[in-house]
């Protein structure tokens, strides 16, 4: 019972402290993610995602961002099957090393019906996820009519129930603004489930920006 509620606290404890970090910053970027990603390889398992976020800059004397504190909620809806696959909260910690580079690390506590080992068998449990992001952009496009931006990333999970690396994905798309407010995507992604099989997905997105 203890090692499933210390990574709670844990979380508890990092959104505590980014709230406290917020007192001392303008309001927080709030995202509202909508995604259906589509599996190449795998039949049923169409997913509807929802993920919350917020964004906290950490700033510097000169008003400067140094890191983003983000909380986030997000779930997962398995449309064949008809029932929530994942959900999770946790919070990343994250910095623009510079304009083009992005360097992330989230902690989240998560709850899923997925058996990584064979496909077509769910069983349901929970974990303790560390993910590292590395993501490379560029604007393609940025002018007052039309703005289109692309980007590369590779996202590292480590399962700390069971001490060793779960997913490596491999990610890569096109994002297009619409004003300040809405956002869109096209992106396909390589999930690797470390020594077990593979996914190819695509995806698409509306994203509300508050």
């Amino acid at each position: 019972m203890k090692n499933k509620i210390t990574p709670i606290l844990i979380i508890l404890l990092f959104l505590f402290i980014t709230t406290a970090f917020a007192f001392f910053e303008a309001k927080p970027q709030v995202r509202v993610e909508n995604k259906y990603r589509y599996d190449t390889r795998q039949d049923n398992h169409a997913l509807y995602i929802t993920r919350v976020s917020a964004a906290f800059n950490y700033l510097d004397a000169l008003d400067e961002p140094i890191f983003k504190f983000i909380p986030f909620f997000e779930s997962r809806l398995n449309l064949g099957k008809d029932f929530w696959e994942r959900k999770e909260i946790g919070i990343e910690i994250g910095k623009d090393i510079f304009p083009f580079l992005y360097l992330g690390e989230s902690l989240q506590q998560v709850w899923m019906k997925e058996d990584y080992r064979y496909y077509s068998q769910y069983e349901s449990r929970d974990q303790f996820e560390a993910e590292t992001r590395l993501m490379l952009k560029h604007d393609l496009i940025s002018n007052d009519s039309i703005k289109l931006k692309c980007f590369v990333a590779n996202e590292y999970t480590y399962d700390f129930n069971n001490g060793k690396g779960v997913r490596n994905e491999i990610v890569g798309g096109f994002v297009m603004p619409f004003g300040k407010h809405i956002e869109t995507d096209l992106v396909w992604r390589h999930i690797d489930r470390i020594h077990h099989y593979d996914s190819d997905v695509v995806e698409t997105s509306i994203t509300l920006i508050f």
